[in-house]
């Protein structure tokens, strides 16, 4: 154990450096700073900043700005760390020289490798969190103007939208915000739900129905989707990066603007499986409340499953649609007493809407 060496000193004032012995004192809490001259001065470890390049040690103390002490002896930097690691005086620069440019780098690695997870895992999720905070303006704001170019590329077909709200109008779909149907014609097998409370029926999804009960299971996925928010939470994970700037800056017009003209992002989105089953539970639900048979579901996956073949557009709802998600259904649906009741309103009116469809 060597407790005293040479070392280069550096007074902060003049570019020539003095040459002085430096010792631990016996505590170990300090370091003996001798001269040639014989003056002797005293720098407290705690006080002290370490910093080891190979077999250099710099030492630079906080109570004197601008000095510097370097020591080429790896034996006495053995020993003084040994004795401030015992006395618990180890300061985080001093142990990051110690470990090593192997280590070191390893270290950086990691931490980015955490930075990098926050950045792609934590901050979409706190963005999804945040819908919470958003008022339901936002919804509107992003489904109107996501519906406005959609309606500029498709035609409406009037009649059967309006058969479609007579046959909602026999439901409680227990919706959260005021809903609008649009039957759109297209071969297209889908639909899919607005924020604002839009839900867009392909004429293509009906035709592959056989049931009313299938339109209903349809209808209450789609308004579980809305009542939950799940596009916008969708929206706010995709475009988390911008909401945080705006966030930071208090710019709540940016948010409103952001999400507003990226409105058209909902199309390349898809909802994330535990979306799908809050949506498919929610959903059965809503069959079960207003008696319906709720099979009715599972029957509507089967349909669309069956069209999956088809190169459907990623809109909204284009999800896939698994064996594990009917399973839930029907193990859900075998333990939970139900009650069916039959309304021929609502069959007269999904004959019309399938009319020249099936």
């Amino acid at each position: 154990m060597k407790s005293a060496t040479s070392a280069t000193y550096y007074n902060g004032l003049s570019v020539a450096p003095t040459t002085l012995t430096v010792s631990i004192d016996k505590l170990g809490t300090a370091l003996i700073l001798l001269t040639t001259e014989g003056i002797v001065g005293r720098w407290e470890l705690t006080d002290s900043r370490f910093e080891e390049t190979g077999d250099t040690l710099s030492i630079r103390n906080s109570k004197f700005p601008g000095t510097l002490i370097v020591i080429s002896d790896p034996f006495f930097s053995k020993t003084l760390f040994s004795i401030i690691r015992n006395n618990g005086r180890v300061q985080h620069y001093s142990l990051a020289s110690k470990l090593g440019m192997a280590r070191i780098s390893i270290l950086t690695i990691g931490i980015l490798s955490l930075l990098a997870a926050g950045y792609f895992f934590l901050l979409p999720y706190l963005a999804e969190k945040s819908v919470a905070l958003l008022p339901d303006s936002v919804d509107s704001y992003i489904g109107d103007a996501f519906l406005e170019t959609f309606l500029e590329e498709h035609t409406i077909d009037s009649t059967k939208t309006k058969y479609l709200d007579e046959f909602a109008a026999e439901l409680e779909l227990d919706n959260s915000i005021p809903i609008q149907f649009n039957v759109v014609e297209s071969d297209e097998v889908n639909a899919f739900a607005l924020p604002n409370g839009q839900i867009v029926i392909f004429t293509g999804i009906l035709k592959d129905m056989e049931s009313p009960d299938q339109l209903v299971g349809l209808l209450a996925h789609e308004v579980s989707h809305i009542n939950l928010r799940h596009s916008t939470k969708m929206l706010c994970r995709s475009l988390a990066g911008y909401l945080l700037f705006s966030l930071v800056f208090n710019d709540n017009n940016g948010i409103v603007g952001v999400m507003t003209e990226n409105a058209q992002e909902l199309q390349f989105l898809s909802y994330s499986r535990n979306f799908e089953r809050e949506a498919d539970e929610k959903g059965l639900a809503i069959l079960m409340k207003n008696q319906i048979d709720p099979t009715g579901m599972v029957k509507l996956f089967e349909a669309l499953e069956a069209a999956e073949d088809q190169s459907l557009p990623e809109i909204i709802s284009s999800h896939p649609l698994t064996k594990d998600r009917k399973e839930n259904m029907r193990k859900i649906i075998s333990r939970t007493p139900y009650e069916i009741r039959i309304n021929k309103k609502l069959q007269a009116l999904f004959e019309q809407l399938t009319e020249n469809d099936q």
